[in-house]
């Protein structure tokens, strides 16, 4: 009961001075799974891919990097694509920033894309909205401009790691 009453004041180094620091784990998680989603814009996609996560394990500002490879097929339009992305988390609040690059296909015509978003993502649920920058292409139209896509990350692999001390 003490500790969680002397917590507020030893985060903001009242008790313990300004040059001390509270106890920072070494500890860090790499998840590594694939996932499934939905991207609705104009057009309704189905995608499917791969994610890899590393996470740092700390009770003050921890970080979660990830890196994933995507594609995706619109079966109403017959376009086909593939994207690479990556976003990151720092604190508790679950908000994610990342970008994507992209390369859309209907099978004639080809589009490539660099796509910012800003996503919210709990437990295993990764909600993102974003934009698709891409030069027009009058002949292929049928990609999203304004997309928000849902996607569930089925984790089938974590790797525990701790830093080494210098």
């Amino acid at each position: 009961m003490l500790l969680i009453c002397m917590l507020p004041f030893l985060s903001h180094g009242q008790l313990l001075g300004k040059d001390k620091k509270l106890f920072e784990s070494k500890l860090s998680v790499v998840k590594t799974g694939p996932y499934i989603g939905l991207e609705q814009g104009k057009f309704l996609n189905f995608n499917f891919g791969v994610e890899r996560q590393w996470q740092q394990i700390r009770l003050l500002k921890p970080q979660t990097h990830a890196a994933n490879l995507q594609f995706d097929y619109n079966f109403k339009q017959k376009v086909m694509g593939a994207q690479l992305g990556y976003w990151f988390k720092t604190g508790r609040l679950n908000l994610t920033y990342g970008a994507r690059i992209s390369w859309r296909t209907d099978y004639t015509y080809n589009r490539f894309a660099f796509s910012p978003n800003v996503g919210y993502k709990l437990l295993q649920a990764h909600f993102q909205l974003g934009v698709h920058l891409m030069p027009r292409n009058k002949a292929f139209e049928n990609t999203n401009t304004f997309y928000a896509s849902l996607r569930w990350v089925f984790i089938n692999d974590r790797d525990f790691r701790r830093k080494k001390s210098n």
